[in-house]
């Protein structure tokens, strides 16, 4: 379940909640985090393609290691 302050403040953000619901994610999985502002999916997800392709102009994936949970995935929301 998602905190109140990972919820979108933006219009870009609630564009992207929207573009990722409708490509089946929930809601309380979407979750925008920090000052820098980057997007997790359920625990560290990596998404689907499709969605990829759909906000690929407005996130940039990245992805981390570790030794316990493997690959992690984020995404940076780019500065306009």
């Amino acid at each position: 379940m998602r905190l109140t302050l990972e919820t979108p403040k933006t219009e870009l953000e609630k564009t992207i909640e929207d573009v990722l619901y409708e490509s089946g994610h929930n809601r309380e999985e979407i979750q925008f985090r920090d000052d820098d502002r980057h997007l997790r999916i359920g625990y560290w997800e990596k998404l689907d393609a499709k969605s990829m392709a759909q906000l690929e102009d407005v996130i940039a994936e990245e992805d981390i290691y570790d030794e316990d949970r493997g690959w992690l995935f984020l995404y940076r929301i780019k500065k306009p």
